[in-house]
Order: structure tokens, then C-alpha cells, then sequence
């Protein structure tokens, strides 16, 4: 029996004979098509590798930098407002500065970050160290708002350096009272 004539028969090479080639094409097109799925996996996991890499470069690098001071912290207003004290104190007396007064006045928006307001009088060299220190050493205090005047000008021929005066204020950490009713430690 004779099989009918195909349309394209003459224009393509009979495809029976090279059946086995066609087999191991499409075999080898399924081969990739498998092999695609662990490729692009493996491609997923070096980029995940890299940020991880990333971060814990990040992380080694936050862990070589020295520690932040801390903030001025006080259990309650007038421990804080003492504290405060205790480090002007220490800070105005290596320098050319004298504490006229400091107060503390509640923030009704934010009762854990009073504000501390300060009244100072100095030389312009002993005023900028005074706040450099508060604002780079231990413990921390940020400066909110700052007030220069001058209270006595400059004399050459008495040898009287220029006094300021300076009206501060900053921001202290009131810690909040501890929780009762809790568990007994």
C-alpha cells in the first residue's frame, strides 16, 4: 500500500529517516529546558549571597566603630536637672565660663525628653569648648536652641577679653517610672 503524498514533500527531505536525530534534538531541547530551573536557582543564590555578604560587611564595620555615648539620663526631674548640674559643673570649671542658673522645664508633648534651659557667661573660646564637650562627650546632651549676646565688649588696654552671655537649652532623658502590679522580680 502506498502512503499518500505529502504537500511538502518535495520541498523537505523525507523526515523518517532522520528520526533519530530529530529524537536527540528534542531530547537535548528537554534537557535544557530541565536545566534552565537549577541555573537561574543558582543564579538567585549568588545575588543573595552577595547582599548577605554586604551586610555582614555592614554589620562588621558598625561593630569596629567605637560606642555612642550615652545620653543624660535621670530616673526623675530634679535627679536630672542634678545631673545636669554635676556635669556643667565639671565642664565650666576647666574653662573660662560661669553657670548663672539652670532650670528644667517639663515638655507637655514629650514627658520623657524635658527640656533643660541653661544661662551661662564666658569667654568665646571658653563658651565654644563648654558646648563642643556637651555635645561630643559623655554623657550626650543636645543642644535645641542657643541664645549668644555680648555681655561686656572687649578692653585691649585693661587686657579684658570679650564676655558673652549664652541662654541654652537642651534635652535630658527622664526614664519613666517602673511599671507595679507586675511580677516580682
Amino acid at each position: 500500500m502506498k502512503r499518500p503524498a505529502l504537500p511538502f514533500a518535495g520541498v523537505l527531505p523525507d523526515i523518517l529517516p532522520n528520526r533519530p536525530v530529530l529524537v536527540a534534538l528534542g531530547g537535548l531541547g528537554l534537557l535544557l529546558a530541565l536545566a534552565i530551573g537549577p541555573v537561574s536557582r543558582a543564579i538567585d543564590a549568588q545575588g543573595d549571597i552577595a547582599a548577605a555578604r554586604d551586610r555582614l560587611a555592614r554589620a562588621q564595620a558598625a561593630s569596629a566603630r567605637p560606642p555612642l555615648p550615652a545620653p543624660l539620663v535621670a530616673a526623675d526631674a530634679d535627679g536630672l536637672l542634678a545631673a545636669f548640674r554635676v556635669r556643667l559643673d565639671g565642664l565650666a570649671g576647666s574653662r573660662a565660663v560661669v553657670i548663672d542658673a539652670t532650670n528644667l522645664e517639663p515638655d507637655p508633648a514629650q514627658p520623657t525628653l524635658p527640656r533643660l534651659r541653661l544661662f551661662l557667661r564666658g569667654t568665646a573660646e571658653g563658651l565654644h569648648g563648654l558646648l563642643h564637650a556637651l555635645e561630643t562627650e559623655a554623657p550626650l546632651i543636645a543642644v535645641e536652641a542657643a541664645e549668644l549676646d555680648v555681655a561686656r565688649p572687649a578692653d585691649e588696654e585693661a587686657g579684658r577679653p570679650l564676655v558673652m552671655r549664652a541662654s541654652l537649652t537642651v534635652r535630658g532623658v527622664q526614664l519613666p517610672p517602673p511599671e507595679t502590679g507586675g511580677r516580682a522580680p
